[in-house]
């Protein structure tokens, strides 16, 4: 499982959203008084950002850390309602990221149930200032089910599992590409195989329909062992091949209609 893949990504996706830069540390004390003030809230919440985002691009988690707990005080006493949505979603996936590189797992976890629970489903699909949002989201799904897959003991769980990652490409508005989910078939192929394996090949079509779809993004999943050896097996080639053909025969079809209106 390549986990940079799975945990570094997410925050190349919130940042990407928002024109942040290296930010001076000797502002904090001037843009603490804004916070405390309430006066030039964003201001101060894009200064401190600046800081942690300088902090993460060197590795220095701990600083990182001191930066996010910050802010989620400041956040908690004037949006206590989670209605500035973007500003979390950068505060609770910074903290996410953070504790699983400074090896607190299940503070990781925990922080990924709490950015679901607060950030919620009611984001508008056609405003960019959401596209942070929804990466924090599919950040979150996709932690929570590679960690509970890992640790599944049951067949209950590994549904549980399946339903974290199938959230995860659900959380997907219009205005994004396609390419925001390319990061996320490796961990949805890992659950379908893990929960394939104790069910009784249940959710075969499921893993083979994963793997298709990512050989067809051209992501590589078969520079891991176990998908390489399962898609040179005659069940899954016999699968690519009727995917293929209704791929195509549905690409027909749409062409087709558009030429009769």
């Amino acid at each position: 499982m390549n986990t940079k893949r799975l945990f570094c990504l997410i925050l190349t996706a919130a940042l990407s959203g928002h024109t942040l830069a290296a930010g001076a540390p000797a502002a904090a004390k001037a843009d603490a008084k804004l916070a405390q003030s309430g006066a030039g809230f964003d201001d101060y919440f894009d200064a401190r950002m600046k800081v942690a985002q300088k902090a993460m691009s060197e590795k220095r988690y701990a600083s990182v850390r001191e930066v996010v707990q910050e802010l989620e005080k400041a956040l908690t006493r004037v949006d206590p309602a989670y209605d500035e949505k973007s500003q979390w979603a950068y505060v609770l996936d910074f903290k996410r990221f953070v504790l699983y590189e400074m090896g607190e797992q299940e503070a990781a976890v925990a922080t990924c149930r709490q950015s679901v629970d607060v950030l919620g489903s009611n984001d508008w699909p056609y405003l960019a200032e959401f596209n942070v949002v929804r990466a924090a989201r599919r950040a979150c799904h996709n932690m929570l089910a590679y960690e509970q897959s890992a640790v599944a003991t049951s067949v209950a769980h590994h549904e549980e599992a399946i339903a974290q990652i199938e959230q995860c490409f659900k959380t997907v508005s219009p205005i994004e590409d396609v390419s925001v989910l390319d990061n996320f078939y490796e961990t949805r192929a890992t659950v379908y195989l893990k929960a394939n394996t104790v069910t009784k090949n249940k959710y075969q079509q499921q893993l083979f329909d994963t793997l298709v779809r990512a050989d067809a993004r051209q992501l590589a999943l078969d520079e891991d062992p176990q998908f390489a050896k399962i898609m040179k097996t005659p069940a899954y080639l016999n699968f690519k091949k009727e995917f293929k053909k209704d791929r195509k025969n549905a690409s027909r079809n749409t062409s087709d209609n558009e030429e009769s209106t």
